[in-house]
């Protein structure tokens, strides 16, 4: 970030009109279209003219939206003489707004030009005013690393409370339920968070059958069962209504399998049948709600069940996620909205549509259950870590910063944490939280975190040194796919296969190698967009699994593809997603 830039809110001025008008000239559109633009944005409360300045010099302006977090416009002024001036513009809108977006008219070259170099990249297009436009996104890679040691504005100042509650290595059922009321009784009590009578959402982590195989109990993957009763018969004698909600991430449609599964039907509604329910948020009815800020998606469909709840109780489990470092109580939230929703997350970014979700569905508590955690692999395949601990809060971004050091990971390695955090959401910095309970130092254990291998075969290459832990976790995950004997010669890996052209995979935002058109190249992700004309682009951010699946044994058409979830269900979904895309 370059010092001493200050972005001043003006008015829609003279010269303002006057450096649209002469920018434009250079741009084969026709001058009807800067009135046009004029128009609008006199017409529109939500976007703000930004006059920018560097050390008094008049650097130029930013016309922003608001409401969609996206430039409309940036102009150097006349005194203005470095094109780089453009790249401090832009810092400076980010340092104040972080994740931003832009549109540009196809035909303005020059401006797709350094916008790529700075880190954007063209995720859509369309026509506006019957003039093709390009709908830019910054790459949250770039954003990460041009935000590195630079506190935003709207940074977190209050302080937070976390508490932390040590269970009894034995773990009976009357030592979880005592050591859950007090660790409610450290964060105020049930009261502050539901009054008598209320309709209370208990939301698990039941994200598939592998918590519980053969009979055999696997901790650390879904939820403990007892945590969730325990916290139900709490509520009982207070609340009108408990239900415990979830919608299954893996098995998409069998969420009422899971509920079975995992035996809530009888632990569960058991307890009161009049006033304890289990409902499927992957097939509740939905409310389309707008995003503040408009980052990455405009609006979001949330099932009803929890519109309507009085108070959310977040239950997430204290493990290790490949792709997001943590799946903690901001990634926990990806469970609480519909299958497709969960899939456009991936599609138009992650990171960002998991903090979007929390300013949709807020939960009043979070406490995570840290019986068991899960270490290595996670949040599935990883290893079982007894911790005998629970965590909890109000406010889910202290909460992960603590459950992250307990840990022993920095917070600001996980992508959705540190966004949310930039983004004001809540504080990860040990100073603006207070822990009741045991020290962080007296209960840490270091979780084992996964060896991401992006080594290729003997003609695959990845180039991969930028990219965020997203594309690198899921490009790993079906890389191991890879590494199994081939079926056409045994002796060697499929991923050593040789083929005719070499293959390159390009993940991340840069990269040192020249890309040669003459070879099979494979682009991921958002950050690769820029590069999609020049070979076969994986879509997403981070690219889905199957998406990438997909991609790489397109190289193996005699081999048949592994299966993460229901294929017929990801074709749907993808399917529902093309025709949005389409009619957008």
């Amino acid at each position: 970030m370059t010092p001493g830039i200050t972005l001043k809110k003006g008015g829609f001025s003279q010269s303002l009109r006057e450096a649209l008008e002469d920018y434009y000239k250079a741009v084969p559109v026709s001058p009807s279209c800067t009135a046009m633009k004029w128009r609008e944005w006199a017409d529109n409360p939500n976007v703000i003219p930004f006059r920018v300045t560097k050390d008094g010099k008049k650097l130029g302006w930013i016309v922003y939206n608001s409401a969609e977090s996206t430039i409309e416009e940036i102009l150097r002024d006349k005194e203005s003489t470095d094109e780089k001036d453009l790249f401090h513009m832009v810092d400076a809108l980010i340092a104040r707004e972080t994740l931003v977006a832009a549109e540009i008219l196809k035909e303005d070259t020059d401006r797709y030009r350094w916008m790529v170099e700075y880190g954007f990249r063209p995720t859509r297009f369309f026509t506006k005013n019957n003039v093709p436009v390009i709908k830019m996104d910054l790459s949250t890679s770039i954003l990460f690393k041009r935000l590195t040691g630079h506190k935003p504005p709207g940074a977190y100042r209050r302080k937070e409370r976390v508490a932390v509650e040590k269970i009894p290595e034995s773990q009976t059922y009357p030592e979880i339920k005592k050591g859950l009321e007090n660790l409610i009784k450290k964060l105020g009590g049930l009261k502050r968070f539901v009054k008598p009578d209320q309709t209370v959402v208990i939301k698990p982590n039941i994200v598939s059958d592998h918590g519980l195989k053969d009979g055999v109990w696997q901790g650390g993957i879904v939820t403990d069962t007892r945590v969730v009763k325990a916290l139900v018969e709490i509520l009982l004698p207070v609340a009108g209504k408990v239900i415990v909600a979830e919608g299954s991430s893996i098995n998409r449609s069998e969420t009422s399998k899971m509920f079975a599964h995992y035996g809530y039907d009888q632990q569960l509604v058991s307890l009161d049948p009049r006033k304890v329910s289990l409902v499927d948020l992957n097939t509740d009815e939905q409310i389309e709600k707008s995003v503040p800020g408009g980052k990455r998606m405009h609006s979001r469909k949330i099932p009803l069940t929890l519109e309507k709840a009085d108070a959310i109780i977040s239950v997430p489990v204290l493990k290790i996620h490949f792709a997001a470092i943590v799946s903690l109580a901001i990634k926990h939230l990806q469970g609480a909205v519909p299958p497709l929703e969960k899939y456009m997350s991936h599609f138009f970014g992650l990171w960002q549509n998991l903090v979007n979700i929390h300013h949709l569905v807020k939960p009043k508590l979070t406490i995570i259950d840290g019986l068991v955690g899960q270490e290595d692999f996670g949040p599935i395949s990883g290893t079982p870590k007894k911790m005998d601990l629970l965590i909890g809060g109000i406010n889910p971004v202290a909460v992960d910063a603590v459950a992250m050091r307990i840990m022993g990971i920095d917070p600001a390695t996980s992508p959705p944490v540190l966004l949310a955090s930039l983004q004001g959401m809540g504080p990860i910095e040990p100073r603006l939280i207070e822990v009741i309970g045991p020290d962080i130092q007296d209960v840490m254990s270091p979780f084992q975190q996964p060896e991401i291998d992006l080594t290729g075969g003997k003609d695959i290459t990845i180039h991969g040194e930028s990219a965020c832990p997203g594309c690198r976790g899921y490009l790993h995950f079906v890389l191991t796919k890879l590494r199994r004997p081939d079926p056409k010669d045994t002796s060697r890996l499929l991923i050593d296969r040789p083929f005719e052209k070499k293959v390159n995979i390009f993940l991340g935002p840069t990269h040192d190698r020249e890309i040669n058109r003459e070879e099979h190249n494979i682009f991921l992700g958002i950050c690769q967009l820029h590069n999609a004309h020049q070979g076969t682009h994986l879509p997403g951010c981070p690219p889905h699994a199957e998406v990438i699946v997909n991609g790489l044994f397109g190289l193996f058409p005699d081999v048949e593809k592994p299966k993460y979830a229901n294929e017929s269900e990801e074709k749907k979904l993808g399917e529902m997603l093309h025709h949005i895309l389409t009619m957008a």
